[in-house]
């Protein structure tokens, strides 16, 4: 019996050879299969779990590198967002790191944006980092959803960053060419009616895909944080305030804050982003920990893009 079974084995194997390499490779469907070789539709089936089984097929995904999914998944299952790509941090080079943030940004916002979306931008370092990293994106329109910032650290303005990214998708520009804070709550919503910004602020509530950095309160590392007054900022740190994002300043469980220093910003709202259904946040380095842990309490978040230091240090927080 032993050697019946020897004999067939590698006839039983070579079948199973050939029925992998026309549905793996020629890409043939199962009763396609069964009727060239004269088989039934279960014995192919069959077959196909042993060509597995064998190790006839080995399936893999090859993900790049410096990109950590067990560590990403667990991020996102401890916060409950639908995704967290981590990039792996490099401590010999912690320079770096920024750079591969942006290279996995840039890499993702490419695999998920179509020439039918409509992508919206904030502004800040993260962002201009993803830009640069850029290659070629699907023709899709680009929105500015902030006002510019006064910060002299700026490098590049958010009328220019979206000029950037859309000549890399090849869709249209629709920058916001307003202050991101004005003097008053009346003047802030007189301009988001001013005719000249309408084609901006009318696409808010039709961006499908939306990209944003985050700030830190504390420690302060934020555009946004420099466009107050001494005695706002006083107050909102009063509030609990830890982290912002667009134009929206948030405590340590992801509430966010009310203020008249807010009522004077330029930008989407917070109802407007909330209806947008792919929100991809850059962020990193364990000094912005608390303003991303926050951030990602808010429930504004779909995708998180950070490092593996911060990642961790996040985890950690929900324990």
């Amino acid at each position: 019996m032993t050697d019946q079974v020897n004999r067939e084995r590698p006839d039983v194997s070579l079948e199973a050879a050939i029925v992998a390499r026309r549905y793996y490779v020629d890409e043939k469907q199962k009763n396609e299969i069964a009727e060239e070789l004269g088989l039934s539709r279960f014995k192919v089936a069959r077959l196909l779990d042993e060509a597995k089984a064998s190790g006839i097929v080995r399936i893999y995904v090859d993900m790049p590198a410096d990109i950590d999914l067990s560590i990403g998944e667990e991020l996102a299952r401890a916060f409950g967002i639908r995704r967290a790509i981590v990039v792996r941090a490099i401590p010999q080079a912690p320079d770096a790191t920024a750079g591969l943030i942006g290279d996995a940004a840039a890499q993702y916002l490419s695999g998920v944006l179509s020439a039918n979306d409509i992508l919206g931008i904030s502004w800040g370092f993260s962002l201009t980092s993803v830009v640069d990293a850029i290659r070629s994106l699907a023709p899709a329109d680009v929105v500015q959803m902030v006002g510019g910032v006064r910060t002299a650290e700026m490098d590049v303005s958010g009328v220019e960053l979206v000029r950037r990214l859309s000549r890399k998708t090849g869709g249209r520009a629709f920058p916001l060419h307003a202050p991101l804070l004005v003097r008053t709550a009346s003047m802030a919503e007189e301009l988001r009616r001013e005719p000249s910004l309408a084609e901006s602020i009318d696409r808010f509530d039709r961006l499908s895909v939306a990209l944003v950095g985050i700030g830190s309160w504390q420690p302060p590392q934020s555009s946004l944080y420099g466009e107050f007054t001494e005695q706002e900022r006083s107050e909102l740190i009063a509030q609990g305030a830890i982290a912002d994002m667009c134009t929206f300043v948030f405590d340590g469980d992801g509430n966010t804050l009310d203020s008249s220093a807010l009522s004077r910003a330029v930008g989407i709202t917070v109802q407007e982003i909330r209806r947008v259904p792919e929100v991809i946040a850059v962020a990193g380095g364990q000094q912005k920990t608390a303003a991303i842990d926050a951030v990602l309490r808010s429930g504004l978040i779909s995708t998180l893009v950070t490092d593996s230091q911060t990642a961790l240090a996040l985890i950690a927080r929900t324990a």
